[in-house]
């Protein structure tokens, strides 16, 4: 098994897992190359929505589904994947979802000024907690090393403190010792 701690991504996937069962209906709102989309399809949730403001995103992530067999799956529409910003999750998904992954910042090889923002990330936040189920999980990858991301982390932050603690359980992980800013998490769930 990897080093869990060093390798924040798969720290993040190892606790969203348990979440995912095959009823479920999950979220990936910020799909990028498709890395924690294709880990999300491999988990076998009922149903898996995949989200990116960049078409090329899309397309990386298609392509890494249909590589890795989920062709079918995209045809019968159990996977979901739409250019659209992560804030307008909720004109695409009806159903009560049981984890939703966010993986901000910007595209890796990507344009780095096409970069997830405080405002909208937080709209989206929003949108993710309101589609929640009881006892899921919302995980949200942050990045400060940017200064959109600095932002985006303090908004969030804030954010996660003024959540009702009577409805909301939230925890963030941190690398301390770590330079360069590395990234964090926080998690969201919800009580009742």
């Amino acid at each position: 098994m990897a080093n869990l701690i060093r390798q924040t991504t798969e720290l993040a996937l190892h606790i969203v897992r348990p979440y995912v069962t095959p009823d479920s209906t999950v979220i990936d709102a910020t799909c990028g190359n498709g890395h924690d989309t294709l880990a999300l399809a491999q988990m076998n949730p009922a149903k898996l929505y995949a989200f990116d403001i960049q078409e090329d995103a899309i397309r990386t992530t298609t392509a890494l589904l249909e590589a890795n067999g989920y062709s079918k799956s995209i045809a019968e529409r159990r996977i979901i994947l739409r250019c659209a910003a992560h804030e307008e999750m909720r004109k695409y998904v009806s159903s009560p979802v049981n984890a939703v992954l966010f993986n901000l910042g910007y595209l890796p090889g990507g344009d780095k000024e096409i970069t997830t923002k405080a405002a909208s990330t937080l709209i989206a936040v929003q949108a993710a907690m309101e589609l929640l189920e009881t006892d899921g999980v919302i995980c949200i990858t942050m990045y400060s090393g940017h200064d959109a991301g600095k932002e985006e982390k303090a908004a969030l932050l804030n954010f996660a403190e003024t959540l009702d603690a009577k409805l909301w359980h939230t925890a963030y992980i941190s690398m301390p010792n770590q330079k360069h800013n590395p990234p964090e998490i926080l998690f969201i769930t919800r009580k009742a």
